[in-house]
Formats: C-alpha cells, sequence, structure tokens
C-alpha cells in the first residue's frame, strides 16, 4: 500500500484564527520530528494565500515580517529535506486584510469558483508561484480549500495552465451545503486513483486530470460522542495543539452526533485512532492507495503519538510516499 500523509498547511478562519506558532510551526516541529526519525516524508498542502498576504502587510508590521521569515523558512526547510509542498487554495484571503492586531478573514467569496474566471487564472498562477519560488521544485498537485472544487468546469482552464496535472480533494460520500461553501462527492467512484476531465466526480478514462481521493470511513454517532467527551474530561492530550477556532458549519455536529457520517481519514485528534481499522478497509478493497488527511491545527498530543505509533507499525509492510515520488520520478 502506498500511504500518503498529507496536511493542509494554515491557520484557522474563523474570528480566532489563531496564532502561526501554535496553528502551524510547533506542531509541524513535531511531524518532523517523526519523519526524520521513521525516515519518511509527509505532504504539505501549502496555504498560499496567507503566504501572500504576510508578504503584503509584513512592512507595515514588524510582527508580520518574523511570521512570514519563519514560515517560508519551514517550508523551504521542509521541500529540501524531502517533504512535498503542493498547492493548497483558500481565496478568501483576497478578501481578508490584517488590521495591526488581527486578521479580518473575510469568507463570502469562500471557494474559489466564488470569483470570475479571469481572477480564477490569476489567483491559481500567483498562488502556485510563491511555491515555486520558494521551493524551486515542480507544483502539480491540488487540494481546494474546504474540498469546495464544483463546478469543476470553471476552474479547469486555470488548473490546465499552470500544469496541475493531480488533484486530492475528493472523499467518497463526501456531502455538505452551507452558505459559503459546499462540495458533493457522492457519485464519485469508490476508487483510490481514476482519471477525469470535467467533473472529479465523474471518472473519465482519457481524462487530463488524476484523481487521489483522500481514503473516506464511515463514523457512527458514538465514535463522535466518544470525541468530544474525550476532549473535555482530558483536555491536554486530546484538545488540538492550534489556538483558533474553526469556523462554523452550521448543522455538522448534530449530524456527525445522531448519524453515520461518511467522514476522511484523519490524524486531527481523536481521528488519529482510526488509522488502522481505515487501512484494512483499504487492504479488503484491494486498494494500492491510502491518502490521509491533516491539519498541523487540529493536531493534539493524543494524534501525533498515534500517528508515530502507526507509522512504526507499519514502515517496513507499506509506502509512505508522497505525489512527488509517485508521480515525478523522472524529474
Amino acid at each position: 500500500m502506498n500511504i500518503y500523509i498529507t496536511l493542509d498547511y494554515e491557520i484557522y478562519f474563523g474570528k480566532n484564527h489563531g496564532t502561526v506558532d501554535k496553528c502551524i510551526i510547533y506542531p509541524t516541529t513535531e511531524l518532523i520530528r517523526i519523519a526524520e526519525k521513521h525516515n519518511v516524508r509527509f505532504c504539505f498542502f501549502v496555504d498560499c494565500g496567507f503566504i501572500l498576504k504576510l508578504r503584503e502587510y509584513k512592512k507595515k508590521f514588524p510582527q508580520l515580517e518574523n511570521e512570514f521569515i519563519t514560515l517560508t523558512n519551514q517550508i523551504k526547510y521542509l521541500s529540501e529535506t524531502g517533504h512535498d509542498i503542493q498547492l493548497h487554495i483558500h481565496p478568501h484571503w483576497e478578501d481578508s486584510y490584517f488590521t495591526g492586531k488581527h486578521w479580518v478573514i473575510d469568507v463570502k467569496r469562500y471557494k474559489l469558483t466564488d470569483f470570475n474566471e479571469s481572477e480564477i487564472e490569476n489567483i491559481v498562477f500567483r498562488y502556485k508561484k510563491v511555491l515555486t519560488d520558494l521551493t524551486g521544485k515542480d507544483v502539480f498537485t491540488y487540494r481546494a480549500g474546504g474540498w469546495c472544487l464544483q463546478p469543476f468546469a470553471k476552474i479547469k482552464k486555470a488548473l490546465k495552465q499552470n500544469n496541475i496535472t493531480i488533484d486530492s480533494s475528493v472523499f467518497k460520500n463526501g456531502f455538505y451545503v452551507s452558505e459559503n461553501y459546499s462540495y458533493d462527492f457522492r457519485n464519485a467512484p469508490d476508487k483510490d486513483i481514476y482519471k477525469f476531465e470535467d467533473e472529479p466526480d465523474q471518472e473519465n478514462q482519457s481524462g487530463y486530470f488524476t484523481e487521489l481521493p483522500i481514503s473516506s470511513i464511515r463514523n457512527s454517532p458514538l465514535f463522535f460522542w466518544k470525541l468530544f467527551l474525550l476532549g473535555r474530561k482530558n483536555p491536554y492530550f486530546h484538545k488540538p495543539l492550534g489556538d483558533g477556532k474553526a469556523m462554523p458549519a452550521p448543522g455538522q455536529r448534530k449530524k456527525m452526533l445522531t448519524q453515520y457520517t461518511d467522514c476522511t481519514v484523519c490524524i486531527d485528534g481523536y481521528n488519529a485512532s482510526l488509522l488502522e481499522k481505515a487501512l484494512r478497509k483499504l487492504q479488503k478493497k484491494h486498494f494500492n492507495n491510502m491518502v490521509v488527511i491533516g491539519h498541523p491545527k487540529a493536531l493534539s498530543r493524543y494524534s501525533i503519538q498515534n500517528v508515530e505509533k502507526f507509522i512504526e507499525r507499519n514502515k517496513t509492510k507499506h509506502n509512505f510516499t508522497t505525489y512527488s515520488k509517485m508521480f515525478r520520478k523522472n524529474k
């Protein structure tokens, strides 16, 4: 099994967005420790809009210059030591600004498809360029912010123009609709890799794009009750390391606590306890790829411990890898 451990490298987007150090730098340093100890590499989908905003404001606000230097140095280090740096777009940064004390994050245009096609082309070009300028390496894999990938036809041209050939945003049966963001992957094929052209949930064997879906798992309400109770019982071990708060997702908590929910295979918090179960499920399907998602900001001491145990148990039996290693072997 090829196992991709992928991290969306970002701060929180609610009113309490947290700090760069606690949401990104410190938890990523813990992941670096694990990677070096066990000789594995991760893939980081970097929120490029945030990097660009820091660069825009850093001359005016010295504290942001320090954050910009710290973040970009960590990204360079990750790239230089063999971790994958790929494209993650949260375009709401186009409408957000810094007051001198905190970020005012405007999510009215949260999805890339909320912009017109000319704006989309400009955003994809600029956001990719900031990564290639930092790393000097090929950027060819995309993950949509908030999984908001549809309607794909509106962003297809911009991705092609920028040589983005792989997407890793879809997860089977994923579905959510709210005022500002939405995704619907209920019709996606139950496969671990496939080609597509116009929509990521419609396989097309001659398509330009390759979908490497995030692995999915179906969780019971009991799992989420346990998750919330553990967070209250032992916050030191189970609360996120990030010091911000997630953007509201109306109705989502009630849904998780009252019915079975299709979720991503994830290393955030208590979700990391399901890694072995998810791996066995994928093996029974005879899949060759397992894509795990996580967020440095949402990691806990518990999840970091479980990620390391998972890697230790499986590193001689499976291939912990990255997109660059698997899809750019000759470059």
